[in-house]
């Protein structure tokens, strides 16, 4: 379950900001999971319960923005969501579509703490 290093590198790198901008507790954090980052999100927030206990995440909460798959069509010109379980085909024409616009993405995107 890599979920739980992801959470720990979270975890490091929020304690870290924290060291060096003065926050002593955090309320909650905010991530985006592509579809294809290869993260489970239910196992990340399993993971960060387990992570985040003792350390100045502990009771926080943790959102997670699900990132659709997206790709570009060179044929039709335009960005578009393929249908579940199809690859990466465009919907409208059939055609292969190797270009991936959104949907790798695992980014930490901001961290609320108390004022």
């Amino acid at each position: 379950m890599h979920e739980l290093s992801v959470a720990l590198s979270m975890i490091e790198g929020i304690a870290d900001s924290a060291a060096r901008d003065g926050f002593e507790r955090v309320l909650a954090v905010h991530v985006r999971v592509g579809a294809l980052s290869g993260i489970a999100p239910e196992a990340l927030r399993f993971s960060w319960k387990l992570a985040s206990a003792g350390t100045l995440a502990e009771d926080s909460t943790l959102n997670i923005e699900d990132v659709p798959l997206v790709v570009f069509c060179e044929r039709c010109g335009s960005e578009r969501k393929p249908r579940p379980a199809s690859g990466l085909i465009c919907p409208e024409c059939a055609t292969a579509c190797p270009i991936i616009v959104r949907g790798r993405d695992l980014q930490l995107v901001a961290v609320e703490v108390p004022e």
